[in-house]
């Protein structure tokens, strides 16, 4: 049992948003125009005050991705820290656009890019330092096993 509160951290902000696949199992990714620029991350962001997870991963998905996605399964909740220190939840869900859609490439004032990438080609841009948070290869990860264990097309 834990009874030292040194090993107890108390998150003050939340996050959620998608781990997007499509049928052949790649990921979509978002990359930075403005707060971190360049880095690349799943489609997601803060939890408005009295929003719900799920409605925020999904609100994030047409903000971000500018996709209309299906959640299929929670993935998991990845704690991370602010360079501030504050601690955040961030609640990640396996999706899937909705049919009948194709990725918009455009730019917008948040977003200068969106693509699709192999698990492999995730882990060399971890490795190059080009994702913008630890969390989000571990929620690639996490979210292609469960894409592979009960989604893949046979």
């Amino acid at each position: 049992m834990q009874f030292n509160q040194t090993f107890t951290r108390t998150p003050r902000a939340k996050g959620a948003g998608c781990a997007i696949l499509d049928d052949s199992g790649r990921i979509l990714l978002v990359q930075q125009a403005k707060v971190a620029r360049g880095s690349w991350h799943l489609p997601m962001g803060t939890v408005e005050s009295l929003e719900n997870p799920q409605d925020a991963a999904l609100r994030e998905a047409r903000e971000e991705a500018r996709l209309e996605v299906e959640l299929l399964k929670f993935v998991d909740a990845y704690l991370g820290v602010y360079e501030d220190g504050t601690y955040v939840l961030r609640f990640v869900w396996l999706a899937r656009a909705k049919s009948g859609q194709s990725l918009n490439l455009e730019p917008d004032e948040e977003i200068m890019n969106r693509g699709w990438f192999a698990l492999e080609d995730v882990e060399y841009m971890y490795a190059q330092k080009e994702l913008r948070m630890h969390h989000t290869l571990l929620a690639a990860r996490d979210a292609h096993a469960l894409w592979a264990q009960d989604f893949r097309s046979s």
